[in-house]
């Protein structure tokens, strides 16, 4: 493992690898300790998809080589600590939905956080966060706008 590596492994909470081990155990579909092409083949095809053999060497090869073995934890670990490392801790989003929407409630309206999402640089935020919004905007609020239900989204993410 790089220095790198590390670097990215060490950004990660104790929730966050918690997290990381229960999806790379439901992954692993055969238990071998390893993500293969025939784990991820599965993976994909449960979700409708379907892809390539290359497509799936390339996604388990972590060295740009022929690593026919498959991904072990310690390198799923290294790669999602590279990703995982530009998003926001939980406490963060608490804390900003807590802003927008001045309670502990955490709901928000839509049309206020598409506002800031769109300042924040989210050019089509209506688009990009189409189902999120679907999911967690599921009724009308009291002025007959939307309202982004924060909580039950932060209950869904954190669990």
């Amino acid at each position: 493992m790089s220095d790198k590596d590390s670097l990215a492994f060490s950004k990660l909470s104790q929730t966050h690898i918690k997290r990381l081990k229960d999806a790379f155990q439901m992954i692993d579909d055969d238990g071998d300790g390893a993500i293969s092409q025939n784990d991820l083949d599965k993976v994909f095809r449960s979700v409708g998809k379907q892809m390539k053999l290359d497509e799936l060497q390339e996604m388990i090869s972590t060295d740009g080589g022929d690593n026919n073995e498959g991904v072990t934890f310690p390198e799923f670990l290294s790669i999602m600590g590279a990703s995982m490392g530009k998003y926001p801790e939980d406490t963060e989003i608490v804390s900003c939905l807590k802003v927008l929407a001045g309670t502990d409630e955490l709901n928000v309206p839509l049309d206020e956080l598409l506002f800031y999402l769109k300042e924040a640089g989210f050019t089509d935020a209506e688009k990009e966060f189409e189902r999120l919004f679907r999911e967690f905007t599921p009724d009308q609020g009291l002025n007959g706008g939307k309202m982004f239900k924060g909580k039950q989204f932060m209950n869904t993410i954190s669990e």
